[in-house]
Order: structure tokens, then C-alpha cells, then sequence
């Protein structure tokens, strides 16, 4: 049991944590962070732009209010909060994409957590009866669901990235799984000779379109449809797997690494955007990671030795671990 109060509030607070996941998701959802943009509404006033019924919204903007999203003013109006600034749609750091994102799918599968702890076996096939990719190559709004969250903080997250790495002596960067074209963007931004494949199944290269010409560097970006389990593009100095690996159990993590193996240089690199798990005894953000893993695909985290060892199973040897941020490192593989 809890050793004092504060323990077991903090215990409590855990167990509800799945109804400010879903009050986020409905204030993302509905755009109300856009709406309250400019001036306090009521809850008639956001109901009747967002097509909502009044009593439920306002008592769901309460709650949201508790969170400490919005703010209850006199007269029954709702004012956004410095705090929920993030959710406006045109926050230059949104989380919008990734609260609407975890709202939804992820939401559901992780309702089946215990099936996949028993099983041993993805909690998203057994609710949707089809494994999650194929399921977005289904699905065209969940897969821009997905694609917007995989977009959605990148800059943020890996605002360090291009300090902590040398690309200036790279002329082509092939990234493996690219999606939108996120990553990529971040460091073609920085480097101006470098150019890039994004290389990615084909439903999701308008997404890569879209965002690479927003970001204006579209002009150095080649988007190339492929399946990198079949092969990856030739003659690349680097290639960047950002997030690509954990999806996969070992078997096909190494053929995909194998297979920018036979496609690189003899000079060139592979690098990998991971989290890393620390080895036994030290609590980490990645255990979450590794546990949604279990629960949307059929991966995992890995801890530096396992990287290792998968990398040197693709004939690669890991050259440097740098940590980016508390929840990815650069991991940098060669020729051995």
C-alpha cells in the first residue's frame, strides 16, 4: 500500500489517467484550442461552431478546466490557457496531431493491453483484426492521422540533432521509412548542399509532398514508394531510420538493416532515431515506449547491447550512442 497521502493520490491520479487522455483528445478533436484562439466562448458559442451539444461540451470544458487546459470565467466563457496553447492547431510546437492520435487508435488498442500481456501477441490485430500499417493503408484518415503525429514536435524533439552530428561532408541522405518527410526537413534546413530520398510506401508520399513544400526544402527531396523489407535505394552517404526499427521484431529490424547494408557505400552510415532502454535497475520514458511497442506493432525498445547485436546480425558495427533528448539517441552504424 501507498506509504503516505501524497503516494496514494499520486497512485489514484495514474488510475484516472484515462480520462484527461480522452478530454484532451475531444478539446484536440474539436479544434477548441483554434476556437478559443482569439477570445473566451461559452459553451453555446463552441457548440454551435463545432456542432456539439451545449450541456455535454460544457461540462466536458470543465473538466478540461480542472486539467488546467482552459480557464472558467464569469458569465460561464472559457479562456485557453498558456498551458493548453500547445493544442491550437497553429501552435508552432503542436501536440494537436498526437493528442488526436493517442485519442483514437492507440486508445483502443491499449484498452487490450492485458490480451497482448497474456497472448503474447499485438493488442491492435486483436481489435482491429489486421496489423496497424495495413490497417492505415486502409484507413486514408487515420493514416493522416498518424502521419500529422509523427510530423507533430519533430523540431522539438530534435532541435539538437543537427549540433551533435556532422552532415556537411554528406551529399545524399536516403531516409528509410521517412513518412512526411518530418526529419528529413529539420536537417535539410540545416545543411543546404545536402539533398534526400524519402523513401516510404506510396499512400503516404503526398503527406511527404506536402509537408517537405511547406518547409521549403521540397526542391532537394526525391519521393521514392518502396518496401524496405524488399530493398532500399542505392548510393546514399547516410541512411536515417528515424523511429523505424522498434516497429519490428529482430527478424525483420535486421532484414531492413540488411538491406541498407547491401545499398550503401563503403563510406556511408546508418543512422539510427531511437530510444534507448537502459540495462535493469533504472527507471526510464522508453519502458513506455517499449510497452506501446507490444501493444500497437510487434516490436520493441532495445537497450544499447541489443542494438549491437541486432546491428552486427545486418554485418553493421555500431560506432557511437549519443543521446538527442530524454527519449532518443543517435545510433551510428558502419561498415565493420
Amino acid at each position: 500500500m501507498a506509504d503516505t497521502p501524497a503516494d496514494l493520490m499520486r497512485l489514484v491520479a495514474l488510475m484516472h489517467g484515462f480520462r484527461s487522455t480522452q478530454t484532451i483528445y475531444v478539446f484536440a478533436k474539436l479544434g477548441l484550442a483554434d476556437h478559443l484562439a482569439d477570445s473566451p466562448l461559452t459553451a453555446a458559442e463552441l457548440a454551435s461552431t463545432v456542432d456539439a451539444d451545449p450541456a455535454s461540451l460544457g461540462r466536458v470544458l470543465r473538466l478540461a478546466a480542472y486539467y488546467g487546459v482552459v480557464t472558467e470565467l464569469r458569465e460561464g466563457r472559457f479562456e485557453l490557457t498558456p498551458f493548453g496553447q500547445p493544442l491550437r492547431s497553429d501552435a508552432k510546437e503542436s501536440i494537436a496531431p498526437t493528442a488526436i492520435m493517442l485519442g483514437q487508435e492507440h486508445y483502443r488498442a491499449w484498452g487490450s493491453l492485458l490480451h497482448a500481456v497474456i497472448r503474447g501477441e499485438s493488442a491492435f490485430q486483436h481489435v482491429y483484426g489486421m496489423p496497424m500499417f495495413d490497417y492505415l493503408a486502409k484507413h486514408a484518415d487515420a493514416q493522416a492521422d498518424f502521419d500529422a503525429a509523427m510530423g507533430s514536435g519533430t523540431e522539438v524533439f530534435l532541435r539538437s540533432l543537427v549540433g551533435l552530428y556532422d552532415f556537411s561532408e554528406s551529399r545524399l541522405m536516403v531516409d528509410v521509412g521517412g513518412g512526411n518527410g518530418s526529419v528529413s526537413a529539420v536537417i535539410l534546413k540545416q545543411n543546404p548542399s545536402l539533398e534526400a530520398v524519402i523513401y516510404d510506401q506510396p499512400q503516404v508520399l503526398d503527406a511527404a509532398d506536402r509537408y517537405l513544400t511547406a518547409a521549403g526544402v521540397r526542391s532537394r527531396c526525391r519521393l521514392v514508394p518502396g518496401d524496405f523489407f524488399s530493398s532500399v535505394p542505392d548510393d546514399g552517404d547516410l541512411y536515417i531510420l528515424s523511429k523505424i526499427v522498434h516497429d519490428w521484431d529482430d527478424e525483420r529490424a535486421v532484414r531492413i538493416l540488411r538491406n541498407c547494408r547491401t545499398s550503401m557505400k563503403p563510406s556511408a552510415a546508418v543512422l539510427l532515431l531511437e530510444a534507448v532502454l537502459p540495462e535493469h535497475g533504472r527507471p526510464s520514458v522508453a519502458t513506455m515506449f517499449d510497452v506501446n511497442m507490444m501493444v500497437m506493432l510487434t516490436g520493441r525498445e532495445r537497450t544499447e547491447a541489443q542494438f549491437r547485436s541486432l546491428l552486427a546480425g545486418a554485418d553493421l558495427r555500431l560506432t557511437s550512442v549519443v543521446a538527442i533528448s530524454d527519449r532518443l539517441s543517435l545510433i551510428e552504424a558502419r561498415h565493420p
